[in-house]
């Protein structure tokens, strides 16, 4: 019988952790792409406060409360193209902020919530 677990054993990772990280692809769970939530706070609050609340609790209507997850249940490059190309009244972003700045932004939203 072929042992299958070598290969992981070369780059350092066990099967269950191999089985955990293939599980969290599959179902697409939304996360970070390793931003910088403190890079994302300070441009946060440059460009998205206005509109979206300085603690993602927004007082216009129709707009995604943050500090409640609205919004923040999509993948990482959904929410990337949402901040790009804008929506409704939201500017696109695509030429203000960089793909690394943007993924701050959405690093920092994501703790928002906790």
């Amino acid at each position: 019988m072929h042992n299958n677990s070598h290969w992981l054993k070369q780059i350092g990772i066990g099967c269950r952790s191999a089985a955990l990280l293939c599980c969290a692809m599959l179902v697409g769970v939304p996360s970070a792409m390793a931003g910088d939530p403190i890079n994302g706070g300070k441009l946060y609050n440059q460009h998205c406060k206005k509109c979206h609340g300085a603690d993602g609790k927004s007082s216009f209507p129709g707009v995604a409360d943050f500090s409640r997850g609205e919004g923040l249940l999509k993948a990482d490059g959904e929410l990337q193209q949402k901040i790009n190309n804008g929506k409704g009244m939201m500017p696109a972003f695509r030429s203000m902020l960089t793909e690394e700045e943007i993924f701050d932004v959405i690093t920092y939203l994501r703790k928002l919530r906790r």
